[in-house]
């Protein structure tokens, strides 16, 4: 049933294209089967999750052959890091051997999880915390990567420009 999922998103993409849908964004199993290569075929950006951990850096390899192969640009985005952890960096600067890293890291919290439980995103349920600005300056960096930010997004608690990525942390702008 994937599979067939997996074709018609093939056949669909053309057709969203021309419909002048500018955004798509497609969340694949992490392994680099049949319907990973379909999903990658149609896009233009790829986003490859990776955790700091031995297992997932040695996984990792394989998607990205796969991705290269098919000539997509291609962002590793290191998730559910671990605050001040040095393994966190050296993540980072392993994969950006091989690729491009996002510089806004998702650190560990319980707040994904908690959300999601009442069917919310992380800047639903307290767009002040951590979790909700790390997400937000990762969506910024990927929105302005994939060419769909036409301007500075706006905090619409605040009023003040939303965040900006420095030195791989999130922090908001003065404003």
């Amino acid at each position: 049933m994937a599979l067939a999922a997996a074709e018609a998103l093939e056949r669909a993409v053309p057709a969203l294209r021309a419909q002048g849908f500018g955004l798509l964004i497609v969340d694949t199993p992490p392994a680099a089967d049949q319907i990973v290569r379909l999903a990658v075929a149609a896009a233009d950006l790829v986003l490859v999750p990776v955790r700091p951990s031995p297992d997932d850096l040695d996984a990792v390899g394989e998607t990205a052959d796969l991705v290269t192969a098919a000539g997509c640009p291609m962002v590793f985005v290191v998730n559910s890091a671990t605050k001040k952890a040095r393994l966190t960096g050296d993540a980072a600067i392993a994969l950006s051997q091989h690729g491009t890293v996002a510089p806004a890291i998702l650190h560990r919290s319980d707040a994904y999880a908690a959300s999601a439980l009442d069917g919310l995103t992380v800047q639903e349920a307290d767009p002040r915390g951590a979790p909700a600005h790390e997400v937000a300056a990762l969506w910024h960096y990927v929105a302005k990567r994939a060419g769909v930010l036409a301007r500075e997004p706006v905090n619409k608690i605040t009023g003040s420009p939303e965040l900006k990525v420095v030195g791989g942390r999130a922090r908001g702008k003065a404003g």
